[in-house]
């Protein structure tokens, strides 16, 4: 498992990186450790999420159900790792975001 030293050596995520991250790490969390699905044509061969799949922040599972033209779906999950970077940034990211914990809108 990556301690804190190795996170903050690897350096920030963007900033829309970190609430992504972050924002997926509460939800699942919230769940129960359940993934939250996207569309695999979102994040495959996107910047954005690669970077985090690199680093080994994030991951994911993809479902094919083998019908031609049905849309893939890619479950990401925060690894261990991210949920360790979220905790570590998280008094940073937490202010940034739109709406609060509890769901409230932030004024």
């Amino acid at each position: 498992m990556a301690t804190e030293e190795e996170i903050r050596a690897e350096g920030r995520l963007s900033e829309e990186q970190e609430n992504i991250l972050y924002n997926i790490a509460l939800r699942q969390d919230e769940l129960g450790r359940e993934p939250t699905n996207v569309l695999l044509s979102k994040i495959e061969n996107n910047p954005v999420y690669q970077e985090m799949f690199d680093r080994e922040l994030l991951t994911y599972q993809v479902y094919d159900h083998g019908n031609e033209g049905a849309p893939v779906v890619a479950s990401l999950i925060v690894t261990l790792k991210g949920t360790r970077y979220c905790i570590i940034y998280g008094d940073e990211i937490e202010p940034r975001r739109k709406f609060d914990s509890a769901g409230r809108l932030r004024k």
